[in-house]
């Protein structure tokens, strides 16, 4: 046998490339997973993410994993359309309301502190999402320059049209006021750069008479008349009566199970709906 048979018998035993692993193979899970959450309910969503929701249980005072998941499914949805603001708190850095119990010091200071510390969590997550290639904007109300834009409401609105996810310093620094809470910012921004829903993600599943308080899909619809009379205490009530007189609707839901951001961004019945109507649809 010459050597040019042998060489042609050698690549016709060669085993043939699996076009299920070729390299578009991925981009096609990455499609089938952007079927999931196709379609979107909400044109602009405002997520709202506590600072201890993102607290690690090591060392770091945020764990990767929590940010890294929350950055993957904010692209996701990003990417099917839907234009995502975030709002970060800073617990996880400094916890205010935990060190005037303790030292009794100014309010007014404790809260400037702790609006630095949400500023930290924004960036970490800027970062992390623009490792995976979406475009990222942090503002803030006091001056950062070196670090983050001012706010200015016509730009964050340009921003998000443009596909960008822009990203609010938490406990008052969108509003620049270290006496309001992060989850009234977050209603305060949704309502000014006219968002269809404020969306609140825990570290743990919500339910108030779900019929599966450990099922993290379980599904709710109330109104924001009825949250007196259920107990409801997972935001305070000065944020509820500013998105009830502004027509807000208001999601929570448990963002540490897999899918759960990009699913309540998208609109899917997850979690507890606030709204005006309070029925099911």
């Amino acid at each position: 046998m010459t050597i040019n048979a042998l060489l042609l018998l050698v690549v016709l035993l060669l085993p043939r490339p699996d076009k299920s692993r070729a390299p578009g193979s991925a981009s096609l899970a990455n499609n089938f997973k952007m079927k999931s959450v196709s379609n979107p309910r909400w044109k602009r969503a405002v997520l709202k993410i506590s600072g201890a929701a993102l607290a690690g249980t090591g060392p770091q005072n945020v764990d990767p994993k929590v940010i890294m998941l929350i950055a993957r499914e904010v692209a996701m949805a990003s990417r099917v359309g839907v234009e995502v603001a975030v709002v970060l708190g800073g617990r996880n850095f400094f916890c205010s309301d935990t060190w005037l119990a303790a030292t009794g010091t100014d309010r007014g200071t404790a809260y400037q502190i702790g609006m630095m510390a949400s500023v930290m969590n924004s960036l970490l997550l800027q970062a992390s999402l623009e490792k995976i290639g979406v475009e990222t904007r942090v503002q803030t109300a006091f001056v950062m320059q070196e670090i983050a834009e001012p706010y200015i409401r016509r730009r964050a609105i340009r921003h998000l049209e443009k596909g960008r996810v822009v990203i609010f310093g938490g406990i008052g620094a969108g509003l620049g006021n270290p006496l309001l809470t992060t989850d009234t910012a977050a209603a305060l921004r949704a309502s000014e750069i006219n968002a269809d829903v404020l969306l609140k993600g825990t570290n743990m599943d919500v339910g108030y008479d779900c019929h599966s308080r450990t099922n993290s899909d379980a599904f709710e619809h109330i109104a924001f008349k009825d949250l007196d009379s259920r107990g409801f205490s997972a935001m305070d009530m000065t944020t509820m009566t500013f998105c009830a007189e502004n027509n807000i609707p208001v999601v929570f839901f448990n963002l540490v199970e897999p899918g759960n951001i990009s699913r309540a961004l998208c609109g899917d019945h997850i979690g507890i709906l606030i709204d005006q109507s309070g029925r099911m649809s």
